[in-house]
């Protein structure tokens, strides 16, 4: 087995773990969360600073908003009846990943008009799938985990008193990702990559009240693709049995760690929103996110020892459409909740263990109760169903897949005035 075959195995499966919408992580912001990231129109925290920066024209003093969350997505595998596995099932690990989101803003006056600026970071995208090391698929995937780190600087001002807000700014993403693959047919051989790297980006945002008479705001914000170039390294356990004598080359016939370098592209995402308050406690909330992830074209992997391979991807651009409400019980509680459906775009014929990704439902459940003023602590719980995937192709491992995700949230909102305290 030559090296540039073992290189060619981890390509095939490392950035697999992208498709279509598979590896988005919700905003796991509480309040955004438990209404399933319908609140594109309707941000009044720290938070704005990713969703949509020109609500941060709308705060007055400084705020804090910190949150922590756990993340789970388990996998059921089954064996088609008609194959040779016929009986064979198998599931993912629990292994649960901790997002955060952690930002601060200002808001201000600035000739008589809302300005405010914000910075922080969140996970907006990752996830990890950890099979057991002898489950029938392990020629495809083993471990896949990945995280995207997103920084952010943004501000927005208020272009016309209660009716136009303007915002944007900066982002930075920086990836980490790790694959252990299978080699076979030997059940101890395999191959691994750890890479990271990260790119910049940015954001434009509006938030605009057509009329002062109707409680109708609408939202738009747009974050462009970002290309992270990600560096690592390349690890190979293979038997002396497996190798594969090469005679006009017998140095190839070794497998060779060695440096690997490719570019990650993190899609443009477009989110637009509206928000209508019927009645005074009531608000009601309606997103639609668009991910373009036909920018992810292809990988190409350049080794360090001459060999590079180039992979087409075949992803299809993303549509998730959100509503979601939230009452206010008494003055010091609200009670929240959200729906979605999410279109991946995704190719069932190339559906692939690396990272699960269909079609989708999900819906979330939160709460926020005011400690006291200026002071607050924000729950939510939010719960994905994936379609069933039957994958009957040559290109993967056949069979059923039943995927289930969920992510529970919880987090502080903290603000004051700079001047008489927390408010």
């Amino acid at each position: 087995m030559r090296k540039t075959t073992l290189l060619a195995i981890l390509a095939l499966a490392f950035p697999a773990a992208s498709r279509a919408n598979g590896y988005d992580v919700p905003n796991v912001n509480p309040r955004d969360l438990s209404m399933a990231g319908s609140l594109v129109a309707a941000q009044q925290d720290a938070a704005a600073a990713y969703q949509n920066p020109a609500a941060l024209s709308k705060l007055d003093g400084l705020e804090l908003t910190v949150a922590g969350s756990l993340l789970d997505i388990g996998t059921r595998w089954k064996a088609p009846a008609s194959s040779d596995l016929a009986g064979s099932t198998a599931r993912t690990r629990f292994r649960p990943a901790p997002p955060v989101s952690l930002f601060a803003a200002y808001g201000t006056k600035l000739a008589d008009r809302g300005a405010g600026i914000g910075l922080g970071m969140n996970i907006p995208a990752g996830g990890n799938v950890f099979w057991r090391d002898d489950w029938a698929g392990r020629g495809r995937i083993i471990t896949v985990d990945r995280k995207l780190y997103g920084f952010y600087l943004t501000g927005g001002y208020e272009v016309v008193p209660r009716f136009v807000r303007l915002g944007g700014g900066v982002n930075y993403i920086y990836a980490r990702e790790y694959l252990k693959q299978g080699i076979q047919p030997d059940p101890s051989a395999y191959g691994e990559l750890d890479a990271s790297g990260g790119g910049f980006g940015y954001d434009v945002s509006a938030e605009i009240t057509p009329l002062p008479s109707v409680p109708l705001t609408i939202g738009v914000d747009y974050k462009h693709k970002v290309t992270m170039h990600l560096t690592g390294d390349a690890h190979f356990y293979v038997p002396d049995a497996l190798l594969q004598p090469n005679p006009t080359d017998p140095s190839a016939a070794a497998p060779v760690d060695q440096g690997v370098k490719h570019a990650l592209t993190y899609p443009n995402i477009l989110a637009v929103g509206a928000a209508y308050r019927p009645t005074e406690p009531l608000l009601v909330t309606f997103g639609y996110t668009f991910n373009r992830y036909v920018v992810y074209g292809q990988d190409v992997f350049q080794g360090d020892r001459g060999t590079t391979i180039a992979v087409p991807r075949h992803y299809g651009n993303g549509s998730t459409f959100r509503v979601g409400g939230e009452y206010r019980v008494s003055p010091r509680m609200d009670l929240r909740a959200g729906v979605l459906r999410d279109r991946s775009g995704f190719d069932e014929s190339r559906y692939s263990p690396t990272l699960p990704d269909s079609d989708s439902w999900a819906g979330a459940l939160g709460a926020g109760w005011r400690l006291r003023e200026g002071l607050a602590v924000n729950a939510a719980v939010f719960y994905v169903w994936f379609d069933r995937v039957r994958q009957t192709s040559d290109v993967e491992l056949q069979g059923i897949y039943d995927t289930r995700a969920w992510i529970a949230s919880l987090g502080l909102d903290w603000r004051t005035d700079l001047a008489g305290g927390a408010r």
